[in-house]
């Protein structure tokens, strides 16, 4: 009788505790979920192409490309790095690297807003090492709707390549603008322009220039069929370099 006693008491208490905090447990479930399914402020894609020759003549031609965004009511950060390269049976061909980074804050919450921007480029067919940027200044958003938006920018900086013959910092005027337009659910085109003018001469210039068109090809993966071409134009290249430096090609773009 004494055993049926305790094994009486230890159900009532394990019932007791179960209805407790299974109650509880299920308040904190729900609050749990209510969290998880926050989205993420983050955002962008990783897009990678690949062409190959082979026969009487063989290249690989490779580019690669990763954006990621950041946007709230108040600020945006947006990063770019790409990369391409190419090689033929004799020799590589093309090695090089550009990455941005831009942080824009919006004033009191309008179209206006300030920016603060850092680039780099590294080629390795250049006569220098890398050339860094830095510049700041004013973007306003012209347009913003659902399906396009178009930003300008007005800003000002310097420029230095490091490693070259004469490496000063090269004070530089900033005019660029981006636009997007979605033309259908699964087409978009989309253009960024950012020129730079010396300050000490503006027949000096140099200008950067990301253009595109993409087509969606998988919903639920969001998966984008993407035709670019990327332009860094200088007017005055270093000795041995031509004025501009083009990349075109396709590639399949993952976003996220």
């Amino acid at each position: 009788m004494k055993n049926t006693a305790v094994v009486f008491h230890l159900c009532f208490l394990f019932l007791t505790a179960s209805a407790c905090f299974g109650q509880t447990s299920t308040e904190i479930g729900s609050s749990e979920i209510i969290v998880v399914s926050d989205p993420s402020p983050w955002s962008g894609s990783v897009a990678a192409g690949l062409n190959g020759k082979s026969g009487n003549s063989q290249s690989v031609d490779m580019n690669l490309e990763m954006n990621w965004v950041r946007e709230t009511d108040i600020r945006k950060t947006d990063l770019i790095a790409n990369y391409f390269y190419s090689t033929n049976q004799l020799a590589t061909v093309t090695d090089r690297f550009f990455g941005q980074a831009r942080e824009e804050r919006k004033i009191r919450e309008g179209r206006l807003s300030v920016f603060a921007q850092t680039g780099i480029n590294w080629d390795r067919f250049k006569n220098y090492d890398y050339r860094i940027s830095l510049h700041s200044g004013f973007s306003y958003e012209v347009i913003k709707e659902d399906d396009r938006f178009f930003t300008t920018r007005l800003g000002a900086g310097a420029s230095k390549e490091v490693g070259a013959v004469i490496d000063d910092w090269i004070p530089e005027l900033q005019i660029g603008a981006d636009w997007e337009r979605k033309i259908t659910d699964t087409f978009k085109t989309y253009c960024t322009v950012d020129y730079y003018p010396s300050f000490n001469n503006f027949a000096e210039y140099r200008v950067n220039t990301n253009a595109g068109l993409e087509f969606l090809i998988d919903w639920e993966k969001d998966i984008n069929f993407r035709i670019f071409a990327f332009n860094r134009y200088d007017s005055t290249p270093p000795a041995g370099n031509v004025a501009s430096d083009l990349d075109y090609g396709f590639a399949l773009a993952f976003g996220f």
